[in-house]
């Protein structure tokens, strides 16, 4: 078998442990707002929500408003 490439490239696989659950802080009250993505991808869906919130007119949330947790 003859391969193009002389290292071909890793497989990566996001192990379960890599997955994170996204929580929204309101007041008292935390709820479940996305789970099954990784770190960077939480931050860049809060940084998207943020951004679409300016454009709309509105203020952006505060960074203590999101927590990342496993």
């Amino acid at each position: 078998m003859i391969k193009n490439q002389t290292h071909p490239p890793k497989k990566h696989t996001d192990v379960q442990s890599n997955k994170k659950r996204l929580w929204l802080k309101d007041g008292t009250t935390t709820m479940l707002f996305c789970e099954g993505l990784t770190t960077n991808g939480c931050k860049a869906l809060i940084n998207s929500l943020n951004t679409t919130m300016i454009k709309l007119g509105l203020k952006a949330f505060p960074n203590n408003k999101f927590l990342i947790t496993q």
